[in-house]
């Protein structure tokens, strides 16, 4: 073969083996780009999807356990404050509202000497749970059996969270108002858990409430969700009394009439709910003293309680409490003060009552258009008009205008004392 034959047949070869055009080299880029995109994005949908399906999932377990775990303490209960701000200071004297905070469910249970309190706020700053909302209980705590381990000593109780992600507003659920009371009463207060208590004739608590929950998560993809579950809970606890585990023997002895004689494993709480006296048109200040004898002690030691902050008395403290109201009638210039005081050899017994539960309101006609009894009584009176309040509770009843009995002005109402005992011992 002559060489410039050769030479012609070899360029020949190379252009016939030569790679792709640009142009068809940037139309495989794309047809790949687009396979391996659609892929990809498949691929991220489906793990975003089984991703928001998991968080779906674990919110609606958390919402089921928080729902159950109310549901078993309502059943162990006599039943829900249907007014829980009218009834928290009598039926929970030791809690205090955190700012801020919306009040939901006081459940009044025998099996702890104060009643449990469910309320809604704001998750703290930097803290682990997440709002909008976070629902606390505040009641005794849990032993390793699942039984309440400091259920007499309310002042060791804490307000634990129950569950975050609690939404700001209620779901789509509602309550019937002609046959449920709804907690709380106003519609525009509803958050993400409020609760339809059925209307039973008792005007102070209902057994049966239906529970409204509604929680958000955060989606993968889409922004947050929102679940709504319900439950319904039944207090079955019908037993007499309405709770606390009852007074010691001996605490009111008929001869101390009326003086507190607690034993040394009670701790002792006293407030004052309310009174109205005049003099004319004027108001008339009224003090509550506590003469209050320690152990082994031969005097006592007086303590006057402040009527806008309840007095606790540790366990162990004091073997007797005398109990003294006065009518200051001289700092309105309406000439001597007048004073009622519990324990023997006192005059004018018939000037105080002490009333347990389920006694009877004396029925006195108010003087001079005052307050009735029955306005400072009303948080703890059930649907008969006798008392409601918790077994370990009494209640003093003063008169400080007059002794005689059948005057007008003898109406006893002129001060309203509570008294709580907390036995600080772990009941069985």
């Amino acid at each position: 073969m002559k060489p410039h034959t050769f030479w012609k047949q070899l360029q020949h070869r190379r252009c016939s083996t030569q790679g792709l055009t640009l142009v068809e080299t940037l139309i495989a880029v794309v047809v790949a780009g687009i396979v391996i995109g659609g892929a990809g994005y498949g691929l991220a949908a489906i793990t975003a999807a089984n991703r928001t399906e998991d968080a779906r999932t674990e919110r609606r377990m958390e919402m089921s356990r928080a729902l159950e775990f109310i549901s078993d303490e309502v059943k162990s209960a006599r039943g829900i404050a249907r007014d829980p701000a009218g009834e928290l200071t009598v039926q929970s004297p030791s809690f205090s509202l955190p700012s801020g905070a919306q009040l939901l469910m006081v459940v009044n249970t025998p099996r702890a000497s104060e009643s449990i309190v469910y309320y809604l706020a704001p998750p703290p700053t930097n803290s682990v749970w997440q709002g909008p909302q976070v629902l606390y209980r505040w009641g005794p705590a849990f032993d390793a059996a699942g039984n309440y381990s400091n259920s007499t000593t309310p002042t060791a109780w804490t307000g634990r969270p129950l569950l975050d992600l609690v939404a700001n507003t209620p779901g789509a659920a509602t309550c019937d108002t002609t046959n449920q009371t709804q907690i709380p009463a106003n519609s525009a207060n509803r958050r993400g858990f409020f609760i339809c208590l059925d209307t039973d004739g008792d005007t102070q608590q209902g057994r049966l409430a239906s529970l409204q929950l509604s929680s958000t998560f955060n989606r993968v993809i889409g922004g947050n969700e929102r679940l709504n579950l319900n439950t319904q809970a039944f207090a079955r606890n019908s037993s007499s009394g309405s709770g606390g585990g009852g007074l010691p023997p001996g605490l009111l002895n008929p001869s101390n009439n009326g003086d507190l004689t607690p034993p040394d494993d009670v701790s002792l709480r006293f407030q004052v709910l309310g009174g109205a006296i005049q003099c004319g048109t004027r108001d008339v200040p009224v003090t509550t003293d506590l003469y209050l004898t320690a152990p082994g002690a031969t005097t006592a030691t007086k303590v006057t309680l402040n009527p806008n902050s309840p007095l606790n008395q540790p366990p162990g403290t004091v073997e007797r409490v005398r109990v003294e109201s006065i009518a200051r009638l001289s700092s309105v210039s309406c000439g001597s003060n007048f004073t009622i005081s519990t324990g023997p050899g006192r005059p004018n017994s018939n000037n105080f009552r002490v009333l347990k539960n389920g006694d009877s309101v004396p029925n006195f006609v108010p003087y001079n258009n005052q307050a009735s009894l029955d306005t400072f009584l009303r948080p703890i009176l059930g649907a008969d008009g006798r008392v409601r309040i918790r077994d370990n509770q009494v209640i003093y009843l003063f008169e400080l205008g007059t002794t005689n009995t059948g005057s007008a002005a003898f109406d006893m109402q002129d001060n309203v004392v509570l008294v709580t005992v907390n036995p600080e011992q772990t009941q069985p």
